[in-house]
């Protein structure tokens, strides 16, 4: 019981405080997404931050089990049994009942934060659209300045690399980031490994709202991926070393939402055909892959961990002889 009371107040203070974290981090993001230099910058944004926290609460849900599953590692006096169930009921409940609720608050009150860029300031020289620019005076989406070609540089005839704009119209936009200014963007593109975590994270976030939009049907068979997730408590004691658990949990984590990415990208899709063409009941299996990808995932867990579980307790067995 003390283990039950102790993994539903970690998943509270988790679902709290993350949610929060997640609102100011989204918040601090869009603030500098939208900064243009030689503007103030406005930071704290109250909406900005209810609307983050919405946005953000499913995403903190996909990686829970992970934190909770860590914290029962870490504590070897819990009783692991019941900690994984109580995990794995509270994780399952709070993704089927209560995520459903934040995509449906995101869409409704469209809190996705894709505003129109902030205006730009003049005098400063810009890359937009892979040309450079210096803008004299800026009115909307209309300017006078500059623009520089690329083989300014390495060229004497200079004045033929430059053009005069005089109310010249330029369609400015949001970058794949969502920065404003390219000055700003440019110098805060984050690495490749954490940019493509993002993009994965943002392409689980699409489809689940979609799945969310289709209905309860949809919606379960996509919440076989949060199945998945919590399957990986069948492991949390798979070694002696508690080290060696929690890198377990952690990469298996990360590999599930990785295969689940990659079935979205289409990544599967050969594969998925050649299912196809087998025929029977082979075709279910290739129409809801994602589920099936994802069954197949649990049950190799289920069977790792029950093998893992046989052997420890045959080694206990030993010891106590």
């Amino acid at each position: 019981m003390k283990t039950v009371l102790i993994e539903l107040l970690g998943f509270v203070l988790i679902c709290v405080f993350g949610t929060a974290a997640g609102g100011f981090i989204i918040m601090i993001y869009h603030s500098v997404t939208s900064f243009v230099v030689g503007s103030q910058m406005s930071i704290f944004d109250a909406q900005i931050f209810i609307n983050g926290a919405i946005v953000f609460f499913p995403i903190l849900l996909l990686f829970t089990p992970m934190f909770l599953f860590l914290s029962l590692i870490r504590h070897p006096r819990y009783n692991k049994v019941s900690g994984v169930i109580t995990i794995a009921v509270l994780c399952l409940a709070a993704w089927v009942l209560i995520a459903p609720v934040s995509y449906t608050i995101a869409r409704e009150q469209s809190v996705a934060l894709k505003e129109k860029p902030t205006d730009l300031t003049a005098g400063y020289f810009r890359t937009i659209d892979k040309r450079l620019y210096y803008f004299t005076f800026i009115s909307g989406n209309y300017v006078k300045g500059l623009r520089v070609k690329d083989d300014y540089f390495s060229t004497s005839l200079t004045s033929q690399s430059v053009t005069t704009l005089d109310g010249n119209y330029i369609n400015f936009k949001r970058d794949a980031l969502g920065f404003s200014d390219p000055l700003i963007g440019e110098n805060l593109t984050p690495p490749p490994i954490l940019l493509n975590f993002i993009n994965g994270i943002g392409i689980i976030q699409k489809e689940a709202n979609q799945a969310c939009q289709g209905g309860k049907l949809p919606w379960l068979v996509f919440s076989s991926l949060m199945l998945a997730l919590v399957a990986i408590g069948a492991i949390v004691s798979a070694s002696e070393w508690k080290l060696a658990d929690a890198f377990y949990i952690t990469f298996d984590t990360f590999a599930i939402l990785t295969l689940n990415c990659l079935y979205y990208l289409g990544h599967f899709d050969t594969f998925i055909s050649a299912i196809n063409d087998i025929g029977g009941i082979a075709v279910v299996v290739g129409q809801n892959f994602q589920c099936a990808l994802n069954c197949a995932i649990i049950l190799a867990l289920v069977l790792l961990g029950s093998v893992k579980g046989i052997i420890h307790a045959g080694k206990n067995r030993r010891r106590a002889r």
